[in-house]
């Protein structure tokens, strides 16, 4: 004669079965991760061509390209005068800065040149924004003669902070959009204080609009002007 085994028993044991399925009906499922909300700035950096060209203090220009991932803008109705970003799937980098004070046939790019992230995680606002220390950053800085100017190249650390603003006046000829709003502060690596810092606004829909630094604020916000196209081959490196 064959004997079961008091845990073969068990392990058959209708009771036990309709207890382990109880303990399987009340166990709480796991809730899945809401997606995070993200903001693709490029929707505040890209400005709709019927905005474009315009003038305020001075006039400005946007200039496209898609295929290159690039926005320029030219500025002061010059076509050797313009500054350009560029983008990935993960950051806006700062390509050049061709349209210097005082007119100036030099430029200068950076070599790391993170500016802004892609997508700007939601929920972002003047008191918690988004952040960057690019702390091993160099600015290269290029003669009218496109040669390096060593004297003024050299490490260039600066910090980003960004965020989101509902509902801010544009002017009248845009109106009240949301905006991008972000700060650039360069600081001295031996000394890393605060210092004076750029604040740039980027309206949705209509692109950049105002600049301002200590107090002076440069608005290109009204339809008109004229819509000069940049000259390529000023941009030392051939653009690249």
């Amino acid at each position: 004669m064959k004997f079961n085994s008091p845990s073969h028993q068990l392990a058959n044991s209708p009771i036990l079965l309709v207890a382990v399925l109880s303990l399987g009906a009340c166990a709480s499922p796991v809730a899945p991760k809401a997606p995070q909300v993200t903001v693709d700035v490029l929707s505040y950096l890209l400005g709709d061509a019927s905005l474009w060209p315009r003038v305020g203090n001075h006039s400005q220009n946007q200039i496209v390209d898609l295929a290159r991932r690039e926005v320029c803008w030219v500025k002061y109705a010059n076509a050797r005068r313009f500054e350009c970003w560029r983008w990935d799937e993960h950051y806006v980098y700062h390509a050049v800065d061709h349209g210097l004070d005082g007119d100036s046939n030099e430029s200068y790019r950076f070599t790391d040149g993170r500016w802004l992230p892609r997508y700007l995680p939601g929920g972002t606002a003047a008191a918690s924004p988004w952040t960057i220390d690019v702390s091993r950053n160099q600015i290269v800085w290029f003669d009218p003669s496109c040669r390096i100017d060593p004297a003024r190249s050299h490490a260039f650390p600066y910090r980003i902070r960004a965020w989101i603003e509902p509902r801010v006046d544009a002017g009248p000829d845009l109106g009240r959009r949301d905006a991008l709003l972000f700060e650039y502060e360069p600081y001295d690596p031996a000394a890393p204080q605060p210092g004076a810092h750029e604040r740039f606004s980027m309206a949705l829909g209509a692109g950049w609009y105002r600049w301002e630094r200590s107090g002076f604020v440069d608005m290109f916000n009204r339809l008109g002007g004229p819509a000069v196209a940049m000259n390529r081959s000023v941009w030392c490196e051939a653009g690249s």
